[in-house]
């Protein structure tokens, strides 16, 4: 990190020093229009302008040119941190799929209830260890017809032609029962 902020530094601060010369029609250098600067620099006008607004609204003090910070801001509209407690409490006990933990907070914070895509996000930034893995739950179903899952699929035509029907389709179920 810090390697990356020194050299920002070497590169930025010449290059603006040069640039006020220029405004100024004082430079000694060989840049006599500011055009020149960004072309020598391989630079746009524009990000010369936003270097230099940074540097003298900082002072020109060498940790103005370095990039802000970046984070959650106040009024983000990221999940609170208790509500993202229990989400994890309850992921890890019950081990319930994204659906699953809305319809189970939605009682309880209504519309502050995370979409299913937040409960994903939030479930990444708080990933299980081995051991919390293999506690949670997994289906297994004992009576055969109780889940099952059908895949239907059209058969290509020119299979089609050779059995003269319009439409043949092609049915595989399986059962997720035991045995």
């Amino acid at each position: 990190m810090k390697f990356n902020q020194t050299v920002i530094i070497k590169r930025w601060r010449p290059i603006l020093e040069e640039y006020e010369k220029i405004q100024q029609r004082v430079s000694p250098r060989l840049f006599r229009f500011v055009k020149d600067l960004c072309l020598a620099h391989h630079i746009s006008n524009k990000e010369l302008r936003r270097y230099y607004r940074k540097w003298l609204e900082g002072s020109k003090t060498d940790h103005s040119l370095l990039p802000a910070l970046v984070g959650v801001r106040p009024g983000s509209r990221r999940t609170p941190k208790p509500i993202e407690r229990n989400i994890m409490k309850a992921y890890r006990r019950f081990g319930s799929n994204r659906y699953e933990l809305v319809l189970l907070f939605k009682p309880y914070y209504l519309d502050q209830t995370p979409s299913p895509a937040t409960m994903d996000r939030i479930k990444r930034r708080y990933p299980l260890n081995e051991h919390e893995k293999k506690i949670i739950k997994r289906y297994e179903k004992v009576a055969p017809g109780e889940l099952a899952h059908i895949d239907l699929t059209k058969v290509p035509k020119d299979i089609r032609t050779v059995f003269q029907e319009k439409n043949l389709l092609v049915v595989a179920c399986e059962d997720d029962a035991p045995g």
